[in-house]
């Protein structure tokens, strides 16, 4: 290369150093998107620097002293792998990428080794698990990390670096503010974690499968606590709002509501099925495969109008045709029951009870009634309707939180 290209390419590094301002413990070549970390003091007996390579600075997790003194005291073992297992002899150029690439390459003079940021920083969390006292677990740790990574190459260890050794989760755990500083990485690891608890074989280990079993339960209320709160919060703010569209209540209580009325296991909606019957909002169906039939009205639903003459209340029209409406429902699904079963069971692949379904009504607040004349109406129309139930919006909220309360 001549001297006006090498000009071109070369750049003058930021410098950094260290808090006496006397040793350079690194330099960052931002056109080039890479830094120099340079080692003293006992590590520098390894090597003498570190590539970081796609990073403008010292990036976290590697826990690289700020005075040029290298890895934290157990990270040495890594650099003195390097040498003593890979080197063999020859100049170390060690590179940690911001990519998932590793390589080890050999010339006349250099060992080339590059491993990714990712790697070297889980590495180094492990061995900051390990026990200090027991440098043969800390070496050994280490020789499994190169073999594993680097295998037609490296042979100082037959374990599996990769594979989990019993208590790293319970001593990950027992460090402070774990919960807090999860990342969606974290997150979503856990998350697809979690089922290969559940779901793992532990028969002959009646412990661990009592542990396990409490933990799903455990792991339930947890969750079920976080969701309805949310649910009881959305929940309410709806109830806030003027008027909602029916379609926005039927899909908040079949996604949010109906979950957690435990005798039923799914919903099957109108638009998922086409027979020659006319078809309610919803069919739940139970655990038992029995099915109930509910009509979705808004929550500012009227529900009772003022009879003068005879000093009673009524159904509203929009109410009484709800009503009829769930009455022609139940008797056009229980007179073509074989009929809906096997529709059901190719659409959906469920295997339902045509047997006697129940109608509910979810409508109108008790706030809209005026007085306890109202109310007492009210209940008695309610609990004359012969295969119906009147459930309001604001006794749902409250069954949600009672159940919360519970939990």
């Amino acid at each position: 290369m001549t001297r006006k290209k090498r000009k071109q390419f070369s750049e003058t590094p930021e410098k950094h150093l260290d808090k006496d301002g006397k040793f350079c413990v690194y330099e960052i070549f931002k056109r080039a998107k890479k830094t120099i970390y340079h080692i003293r003091g006992n590590q520098a007996r390894h090597i003498s620097s570190i590539t970081l390579q796609g990073y403008e600075g010292l990036p976290p997790g590697l826990f690289l002293n700020r005075n040029g003194y290298g890895f934290g005291k157990k990270g040495a073992f890594l650099l003195s792998a390097l040498k003593d297992h890979i080197s063999s002899g020859k100049k170390l150029n060690f590179v940690i990428i911001n990519k998932e690439i590793k390589s080890l390459r050999k010339t006349v003079i250099t060992t080339n080794v590059t491993l990714p940021f990712r790697d070297v920083r889980n590495l180094l969390q492990r061995l900051g698990r390990i026990n200090e006292d027991n440098n043969n677990e800390l070496k050994e740790a280490v020789a499994s990390f190169l073999s594993t990574k680097f295998p037609k190459k490296v042979a100082i260890s037959t374990s599996d670096f990769d594979e989990y050794k019993s208590g790293e989760i319970a001593a990950l755990l027992r460090r402070n503010k774990v919960a807090q500083k999860l990342d969606e990485e974290d997150l979503e690891s856990l998350k697809n974690f979690f089922p290969k608890i559940f779901e793992a074989s532990l028969k002959n280990r009646r412990i661990i499968r009592s542990k396990r079993d409490a933990l799903i339960q455990k792991t339930k209320n947890t969750t079920d606590k976080i969701f309805l709160d949310q649910v009881i919060k959305e929940f309410e703010t709806k109830l806030k709002k003027g008027t909602l569209a029916e379609s926005i209540w039927q899909e908040f209580l079949k996604n949010k509501v109906f979950r957690f009325m435990s005798s039923y296991v799914t919903s099957i909606e109108k638009q998922n099925i086409s027979i020659d019957v006319s078809y309610p909002d919803f069919v739940l169906v139970d655990v038992y495969g029995f099915i109930d039939i509910f009509e979705i009205k808004r929550h500012d639903t009227p529900l009772l109008a003022f009879d003068d003459s005879h000093e009673n209340y009524y159904w509203k029209p929009d109410v009484a045709k709800a009503i009829a409406q769930i009455e022609n429902y139940i008797d056009a699904v229980t007179h073509n029951a074989l009929d809906f079963a096997k529709t059901i069971k190719r659409k959906k692949h469920l295997d339902v009870r045509v047997i006697r379904p129940r109608g509910y009504i979810v409508a109108g607040m008790s706030r809209q009634f005026k007085g306890e004349k109202e109310f007492e109406d009210f209940r008695k129309l309610a609990t004359s309707l012969k295969n119906i139930n009147f459930i309001l919006y604001d006794e749902l909220l409250e069954n949600l939180k009672n159940l919360r309360s519970k939990l």
